[in-house]
């Protein structure tokens, strides 16, 4: 469990990562922080900046699905010593995930985040499994 969860703190810190290079690149890019409207800001950048700003809100939506998969394994009783490596590669898909949608990879970004769902359509699968038995 504590390999599974430490996937997840990690996703968690992702986020806040994204928002950090984000904040530098509207500083250089637009020669300070606007953070009483940030949103409206990061829609001026250019399209790298707004690629940056795009892979942080896609990362928040990356945390939902998994952490709403883990709660099914948890709930069905599935022991997270099977669900490692999926929780391993849903983790690394995720981490290559901004650098492809940064550099406007949209095919890679694509097969990456299908990685990402098929992990968590296999933990999925295996707490339907154990509770249909």
């Amino acid at each position: 469990m504590t390999l599974v969860l430490a996937c997840l703190a990690t996703l968690l810190a992702l986020p806040y990562i994204l928002a950090a290079l984000g904040s530098a690149v509207r500083k250089r890019q637009l020669g300070r922080i606007d953070n009483h409207n940030p949103r409206q800001q990061a829609a001026q950048l250019d399209s790298f900046g707004q690629r940056i700003y795009a892979a942080q809100q896609n990362a928040w939506e990356a945390i939902i699905l998994f952490a709403g998969t883990l709660l099914l394994a948890h709930l069905a009783g599935l022991n997270f010593q099977l669900i490692q490596i999926p929780a391993l590669l849903f983790l690394a898909a995720r981490l290559v995930h901004p650098v492809v949608y940064v550099y406007g990879l949209a095919t890679l970004r694509s097969m990456v985040m299908g990685l990402a769902w098929a992990s968590c359509i296999y933990i999925v699968v295996q707490a339907f499994r154990l509770l249909a038995t």
